[in-house]
């Protein structure tokens, strides 16, 4: 497995970073609002620049997602893919409504080493 190269604990995340990935740890019960994606939007942009890459969020607390929060997504054109990792159906349900509100690719994965290598293989096609 890939080995990251920076952790960032948040009030409401811990973040994991890789090479083009960022793997997210939302705490639970938080409700994720457009201030926490200012938030996410400012660390990643400063840890990746101009550099594509993808955000992995690892859904194993309980949590919720303001939908319209999708919306602001737009604005950070090196995000090129979400990945919703979890083992829970009912996590996995509710990500698969949410990707109806995503502007990049959106892919939901109950393995670690699955969402990674997609991710991946986002960054890839889309440096070319």
């Amino acid at each position: 497995m890939t080995k990251s190269n920076k952790k960032l604990d948040l009030k409401f995340t811990s973040l994991e970073f890789f090479d083009s990935i960022v793997v997210s740890t939302v705490k639970e019960d938080t409700i994720i609002e457009k201030e926490h994606i200012d938030d996410l939007r400012e660390i990643c942009t400063s840890h990746f620049g101009n550099k594509n890459f993808v955000y992995i969020t690892h859904r194993k607390n309980n949590y919720n997602v303001n939908p319209v929060i999708y919306i602001d997504l737009i604005q950070v054109n090196t995000l090129k893919g979400i990945a919703v990792l979890s083992d829970n159906l009912g996590r996995l349900k509710t990500a698969n409504f949410e990707k109806n509100f995503s502007p990049v690719p959106y892919e939901l994965f109950d393995n670690k080493e699955e969402a990674l290598i997609w991710a991946k293989g986002i960054v890839s096609t889309e440096s070319q």
